[in-house]
Parts: C-alpha cells; structure tokens; sequence
C-alpha cells in the first residue's frame, strides 16, 4: 500500500513539472515570436529620388521585425496603392516605403487611433527643437526617450531635504512617434511639402506606449525635462545595463566612454602584433681563470768558459 501511494505522488509530481513545463514553453515562445517574429512589406528595390513615378521595377518585398512595423508602412498586399505615386522624399535601396514618402491623400477615416496597435495607447509630451534633434525627428521614427531631473541629495538642506541632485537617464528604449505636433504622416502632397520646405514646427510628439509606460513617463514629464534620441529606423536593438548618470558617474567614466568610442569609430586595421623580443645580448665572457703559479726553478747558471764535448754512445762490435 505504501509503495501504491509513493507512486502515486510521483506520478502527480511528475505531471505537474510537465504542466509548469509546457506553460513556460508558451510563455517563452509567445515572448519570442513578439520580439521577433517578422513580417514582409513593401520596400524600395532602388533608390527613389523624390519626383519619381513609382512602377513595379522600383519597389519588391523585404523582411522586418513585427515590432518594428507600424500602420504608416505599406503591407505586402497593399503595393498596388503606390503604382504611378510620386515620391516625395529620397528614399534608399531596401528602405521600406511609408506613406510620408509618397504623395498620397490620407488614408482612412479613423483618425491617429486607426494608426494604434492594440495594447497600446498614445500619449503626448512637450519637446522643444534640441529635445527633438533640431526638428528632425519625424512620424513613424524610432526613438529612445530620456529624461533629467533633480532627485533629493543625501546633504542637508532646506525643507528638511536633502541638497538636489541632478540625474539623466534613459526611460523607454524603441519607441514609436506616432505624430509631431498634428502631422501623422499621412497628409497629401500640398501640406506635406509646405511642412517640410517651410520647416516644420512642433512643441509636442505623440508616442505609442503600453498602459504602464503611459504612466511612467506622464509622471516623468511632470518631474523633470524629456530629450529624445533619434534611433535608425530598422534598429530595434535594447540596450539591457543602462544606468543612471550623475556627477560622480561622468567623472568617474568618463575616460572609459572616450577610450570605447575611440576603439569603435577608429578600430585597427590588423591585430596588434606582439612586440619583438629584446635582441640578446651575448653573454659575459667567463672571467679567466688564473692557473695556479708554480714556482719558477731556479735558473740554471749558463756555463762560462770552453764547451766540454759530450761523449756519444759506445759503438756496437
């Protein structure tokens, strides 16, 4: 009876481990094929210069990430829409095309909430022309949104705070402009061109968030001042050690920031060879040794007077 029951408990342990098993597995797969799942759209088989009546020769198909693609890029099935459209913008081989790029009406009657994913809400933020790289950010860029504030010290100062303490970081990473000021970037040929010749002028962008993300960075603008920085349009990379930066931090890294970029934007050509070995220098000769000195024999006194013949040996008989 008691080995029925130590089986039993064996087999229910075993089938929990493979329920928690197998819902980790979706969970992971759902996560992955949200990050990075792709999907194909219309993209620029050449380059576009602006005026260009686009043909089928000028545009084919490419891969992107899903989380990259937002409702201004043209889908696959929708390339019949840009056939005998002028491009208003130059627009590089492989780049996908947009609906800023070409001279088309607006499309749709939904308003900026038919251009939102599901799950996510639009939200709107002041900037002025530095936060929002001189103006250039534009609809449908990708950015990262940082922000500066002044947080409570650890001195003594007045209201029984502590002294400020100035702090930037990064708050949202691969966020989506969804508008710059009201333009979308689905306006027609006469009021985008007058926007863009006559500079376009904005004080606010409008971001496409989750419901906490919303609440992050509302509060953020309330705290302190907002910048933007401007990402390539196909770059969806996050960057996961970020950190907060105040003074201590820049001076404590920033040598090592300079000594990164330096390494990145001028790297070597070859590896570094390894330096030569010193050239050997012969060895010191053996000190000589010094043979023990014996004692001369006295010298045998050179004979003075006549030579005295030394007899040979005795003849044989």
């Amino acid at each position: 009876m008691k080995q029925k029951i130590i089986l039993l408990v064996a087999l229910l342990a075993g089938l929990a481990a493979f329920i928690l098993s197998k819902q980790n597995y979706e969970s992971f797969k759902a996560e992955y094929q949200r990050q990075f799942n792709t999907v194909t759209v219309i993209a620029a088989a050449r380059d576009l210069v602006p005026g260009t009546k686009i043909t089928l020769d000028d545009i084919g198909k490419k891969s992107v990430f899903a989380k990259a693609v937002t409702g201004r890029v043209f889908k696959e099935d929708e390339f019949p829409e840009l056939i005998g459209k002028k491009v208003l913008f130059m627009v590089k081989t492989g780049t996908p095309l947009n609906w800023n790029d070409v001279d088309m009406p607006y499309r749709g009657l939904s308003g900026l909430s038919g251009m939102i994913v599901r799950g996510e809400r639009a939200i709107a933020f002041a900037v002025d022309n530095v936060s929002a790289v001189s103006g250039h950010v534009k609809p449908n860029d990708h950015v990262d949104i940082l922000g500066t504030f002044n947080f409570p010290g650890q001195g003594k100062g007045h209201s029984g705070g502590g002294l400020a303490e100035t702090v930037t970081l990064t708050i949202l990473q691969d966020v989506t402009i969804l508008a710059t000021g009201r333009n979308t970037g689905r306006r027609g040929l006469e009021m985008e061109v007058s926007e863009r010749f006559g500079g376009e002028q904005y004080n606010a962008v409008t971001v496409a968030v989750t419901p906490r993300e919303a609440e992050m960075l509302i509060f953020a603008s309330s705290k302190g001042k907002l910048a933007l920085a401007l990402r390539n349009r196909e770059d969806v990379s996050v960057e996961k050690q970020l950190g907060s930066v105040d003074f201590q931090q820049l001076e404590k890294n920033f040598n090592a920031l300079n000594a990164g970029r330096q390494q990145r934007l001028h790297p070597p050509l070859f590896s570094p060879v390894t330096a030569p070995p010193p050239a050997a220098t012969p060895p010191p000769a053996p000190a000589a040794t010094t043979a023990p000195r014996t004692p001369p024999s006295p010298a045998t006194p050179a004979p003075t007077g006549p030579a005295i013949p030394v007899p040979g040996p005795p003849a044989k008989p």
